[in-house]
């Protein structure tokens, strides 16, 4: 059985745990950024905020959850769109009576989820003996309007949040942390640099956060005129074919061991993963490998070899080549330039 507080006594908790002194809060070493450590009976915490710009904030939590803990809050009416990107951990959420929102969801690790719930009150879930990290970026409505373009068809809950009229509550899962993703929430959580080039950094990777996840809600928008013809079992399956796929990329399955695995059969595969994914069932797999790649080359920790070889390449030259007919630059000088 869980705990019930409010979100209101459970800073009350942090306030006490710092006053007895098993925290410390303090300005971070650069100075523009705040920083909280706190030890109490519902959980450990590590708590860093930046704020960007004015109405740009970026944060970081990471939890480690004692109790089983449900936190009741009200967001007031000026709540910023919030965007979430998940590292470890989960959590349920109870959101009644939101028009257009369920009334209950989950918030998982190695996924990303995009929300503006102004004006209600939720409960958040946590599970004990679970750490919870996330990366949070929250953007008042002024700033996020000042990137408005009207030449690109948007969903219509960004439409609205753009043009200022019939604001629509929504929350939205954007999908599963792509390479890219993670690449960037690793800048952020392991930044190497300080002072202004520090400050640089983390507005870059924030707003390249903020770009992928839009760019990843676009392309499920327009990709959802092409699904209409697929049956919702179909679909399903071909988004667990891509996850076999790309369960083990240096030995992936056949088309018709992936066909078999998925529980459809290949002429569905084919032709409708092609009309989700924009490509072909392999093309999808190369492009998996070369941003896998280009990951494994900016974390230094292997050699061009061994990462050919975890690519699923047995010859370094031809890996090397796939490579560079993909990015315009070898592997070894794409190491160097970064």
């Amino acid at each position: 059985m869980s705990q019930s507080i409010t979100s209101a006594e459970y800073l009350e908790e942090w306030e006490e745990s710092l006053q007895s002194g098993n925290g410390a809060i303090a300005c971070g070493e650069d100075g523009f950024d705040r920083v909280v450590r706190c030890k109490h009976r519902y959980s450990q915490d590590y708590y860093w905020q930046i704020e960007l710009r004015p109405g740009f904030c970026l944060e970081f939590i990471d939890d480690h959850v004692h109790e089983s803990l449900s936190v009741l809050t009200e967001h007031d009416e000026s709540m910023p769109l919030v965007c979430k990107f998940y590292v470890s951990g989960h959590h349920r959420v109870l959101t009644p009576n939101v028009p257009g929102v369920k009334s209950e969801y989950e918030e998982k690790a190695g996924q990303s989820y995009l929300f503006f719930l102004p004006d209600i009150q939720e409960t958040e879930i946590f599970p004990a003996g679970q750490r919870l990290q996330l990366v949070k970026i929250s953007l008042d409505l002024p700033y996020f309007r000042s990137f408005h373009s009207t030449s690109e068809p948007l969903p219509v809950e960004l439409q609205q949040l753009l043009q200022d009229h019939s604001i629509q509550r929504f929350h939205r899962s954007t999908g599963a942390l792509s390479f890219a993703m993670q690449t960037a929430l690793k800048s952020i959580i392991h930044c190497p640099y300080s002072g202004i080039t520090k400050r640089i950094c983390l507005e870059s990777k924030a707003l390249e956060l903020l770009a992928l996840q839009l760019h990843q809600w676009l392309e499920q928008h327009q990709q959802s005129t092409h699904t209409r013809s697929l049956h919702a079992d179909d679909v399903e399956r071909l988004y667990q074919a891509r996850d076999i796929l790309i369960r083990d990329i240096q030995n992936p399955p056949s088309l018709m061991d992936l066909a078999r695995q998925a529980g459809i059969n290949d002429y569905k595969l084919k032709h409708g993963f092609r009309q989700i994914f924009g490509t072909t069932v392999f093309g999808y797999l190369q492009t998996h490998r070369m941003e896998h790649a280009k990951q494994l080359l900016a974390e230094r920790q292997l050699s061009i070899a061994a990462i050919a070889h975890t690519v699923g390449y047995a010859s370094q030259s031809r890996f090397c080549h796939a490579f560079k007919q993909r990015f315009g630059i070898t592997p070894i000088a794409y190491r160097t330039s970064i």
